[in-house]
């Protein structure tokens, strides 16, 4: 790897550290330059799109939601640029480089994989085009895309590419991949927590034949369970040992509490979850809390979910059913920030957090972490920088039109 990045040095070039360079200002300027290799503004917009149409599928929003206020004066809009767009100029940035290390490595690329691309572009044809290029670029304008069909044809090709640098490095199958970068990955970018879940609304039955029925909590039951709430907050997260314990036994500990009162159970290791960016960006308030808790410390938040009951409960003062599908408040949930183990991917009890219905993300994001890792730490000890146009400001994650066009054919519903 270090004879070929050495080879790169002559393209004057950085994965972290850019420098605003005047490019010409053409109708398809030049974004970022490495050396010869370049993202333009189409290619650009392209992939601002994509960017834009997986995180909003992430979220559970859709392009007319953009506008709408999350916060008061901060919209979908303003989150989403904020979360996602330092991990889109990286991987903008190890796309451009890895096209460079493509033709260092002097590889090639299959068959299999150019009619895969050739195909996507053959029915963009068929179904928007009418088997016209042309048209299909006039159509394409009409639906708010600031990018061609020879756009897509340039972006496949850089992304399969990158797809075969990343193969010849790391393996086709990431068997390249060392422990150690899969351990760095996993302490990197995830969290372990444990929860306690007081539920102060209803209770489930499952009889012999395996059907859960749902009834609400009678009212002697609701101030047990709020007591209980009381009585783990002030010993978890105030540790108030001198509060008037009515319940709960205080010289108990939070593992043995979890397994005497937790009414989720599902996990008895812990969790181990993605950290979010921020406090401010987390998708929930129990990542937000372990995000912001020490190790060993708890906090509390409303314990929320979605209703997956057959018939309904009530809310807890009676005015509205909740069926199933709705999102509702049901208690609340005691986060014990626990120590991050490094090898956790590798336990068998963990594989819905690593490698959920047999997903390889884990050692995908594994593979590309290594990589721009190793990048940042040639470009550090070189002290060279990459070119970007002082024009690339203006283009956001939410100004930009999201990518309907082919998003389904990578990533599906």
């Amino acid at each position: 790897m270090k004879r070929i990045l050495t080879k790169l040095l002559i393209l004057v070039l950085c994965l972290s550290m850019v420098v605003p360079c005047l490019f010409s200002c053409g109708n398809n300027q030049d974004i970022y330059r490495l050396g010869g290799y370049t993202i333009k503004a189409d290619e650009y917009h392209y992939l601002l799109g994509m960017q834009k149409m997986q995180a909003l599928k992430s979220l559970g929003y859709s392009e007319k939601d953009i506008d709408t206020e999350i916060q008061e004066g901060y919209t979908l809009g303003d989150y989403i640029d904020a979360l996602y767009s330092a991990q889109f100029e990286q991987s903008v940035l190890t796309l451009l480089f890895s096209v460079a290390l493509f033709d260092e490595y002097k590889l090639t690329i299959s068959e299999d994989k150019r009619q895969t691309s050739n195909e996507i572009i053959n029915t963009l044809l068929t179904y928007y085009g009418g088997y016209s290029e042309k048209f299909l670029d006039k159509r394409l304008g009409q639906l708010g895309y600031s990018f061609t069909t020879d756009t897509l044809r340039r972006v496949y090709e850089m992304q399969m590419k990158q797809g075969a640098v990343i193969e010849h490095l790391y393996g086709g199958n990431y068997e390249k991949l060392t422990e150690d970068a899969k351990k760095d990955y996993c302490n990197d970018y995830y969290m372990h927590f444990q929860v306690i879940v007081i539920n102060t609304l209803y209770k489930s039955h499952t009889d012999s034949s395996g059907k859960t029925t749902y009834t609400n909590l009678t009212p002697e039951e609701i101030s047990s369970q709020k007591r209980i709430v009381t009585e783990l907050t002030e010993l978890l997260v105030n540790k108030n040992k001198d509060f008037n314990y009515l319940i709960i036994d205080p010289t108990l500990s939070y593992e043995e509490l979890w397994e005497k009162y937790s009414d989720d159970t599902l996990y008895p290791q812990g969790y181990f979850m993605k950290k979010p960016v921020s406090q401010k960006l987390a998708t929930s308030q129990t990542l937000a809390t372990a995000l912001a808790l020490k190790t060993g410390d708890c906090g509390v938040v409303p314990a929320k979910r979605y209703f997956d009951g057959n018939g309904s409960i009530s809310t807890e003062n009676g005015e509205e059913q909740i069926n199933k599908g709705d999102y509702f408040e049901y208690g609340s949930a005691f986060i014990k920030k626990l120590e991050m183990e490094d090898d956790a991917y590798t336990k068998e009890e963990n594989k819905d957090f690593f490698f959920p219905e047999g997903s390889d993300s884990f050692l995908q994001q594994s593979c590309q972490s290594a990589f721009y890792k190793e990048l940042q730490k040639y470009e550090k000890e070189n002290s060279i920088v990459v070119e970007v146009s002082n024009n690339k400001d203006q283009y956001t994650i939410s100004g930009s039109k999201a990518n309907e066009l082919d998003y389904y054919y990578f990533f599906g519903e």
